[in-house]
């Protein structure tokens, strides 16, 4: 990949950020805010959000633009932080290149395959959007309540027009780039307990994009992993409450040994 949208701050160990699908690395604002006067905070915005979104890729290929991220950066160990799809890369990330990482952080991601049932659903959703068009109003209005938790929809209206308008201004056909390279995901869950680097799941409890039994069953099968469930929060969980899930992420990596 050729292009990359880096924001890069503060001193330190490195910390990268890969975000959602329908997203980008200002999901993270917060909390690399929080946590750039001590650590080297590393959010990047994964091709579907660049010029390269028409690009045939798949979790192996963004495993690669991770790496090419952290080589630009002059970067060799690092602290992942994945949320949904890159929570999706971050496994298979540490599974391949367990050397590469100091710590893990799933956030509002799975280990889990995607079933036929599931697959279906999606299919009906995603078709329409393999077009250069902008995204619908109507594809917008189906993400809200799968991105949002409750109490962001009933009460956080600026937050999910900043991104409704986001999306608006997006081509479909990035969303079909990004949809296309998860929903044949394997099945990861039966290799969690090779995953020997320090583990944080994060999850929101009232996530409806993945349910937080996912996670649940991510922290039985990791060794030693981590677990904090943010409150009134859904699958956006850093923006949905923040300050929990960066107090969440600096207790984590003070933990850690300096890499």
């Amino acid at each position: 990949m050729n292009v990359f949208d880096v924001e890069d701050h503060g001193p330190g160990p490195a910390v990268l950020f890969s975000h959602g699908t329908l997203l980008d690395r200002t999901m993270y604002a917060a909390q690399t805010a929080a946590l750039a006067d001590r650590y080297r905070t590393i959010a990047y915005t994964s091709r579907a959000g660049t010029s390269e979104y028409a690009t045939a890729y798949d979790l192996d290929s963004l495993v690669s633009d991770c790496l090419e991220v952290a080589a630009r950066a002059g970067v060799d160990r690092f602290v992942l932080v994945g949320m949904s799809v890159g929570g999706f890369m971050a496994i298979e990330l540490a599974l391949k290149y367990p050397e590469r990482l100091a710590g893990l952080v799933l956030m509002d991601t799975m280990a889990d395959a995607y079933t036929s049932e599931e697959k279906a659903q999606f299919a009906e959703v995603f078709l329409p959007m393999k077009s250069e068009d902008p995204i619908p109003a109507t594809f917008a209005e189906t993400f809200i309540p799968i991105i949002f938790g409750p109490q962001a929809v009933a009460n956080r209206h600026d937050l999910i027009d900043s991104w409704v308008r986001k999306w608006r201004a997006r081509p479909s056909r990035s969303v079909w780039g990004e949809y296309n390279s998860w929903i044949s995901k394997s099945d990861r869950l039966s290799r969690l307990s090779e995953i020997e680097i320090p583990t944080l799941i994060v999850h929101g409890e009232q996530d409806n994009g993945i349910d937080i039994a996912a996670a649940e069953r991510m922290h039985a099968r990791i060794p030693g992993s981590a677990f904090a469930r943010i409150p009134g929060a859904g699958h956006l969980v850093t923006e949905e409450n923040p300050d929990a899930v960066s107090t969440a992420l600096a207790s984590f990596l003070d933990a850690l040994p300096r890499w």
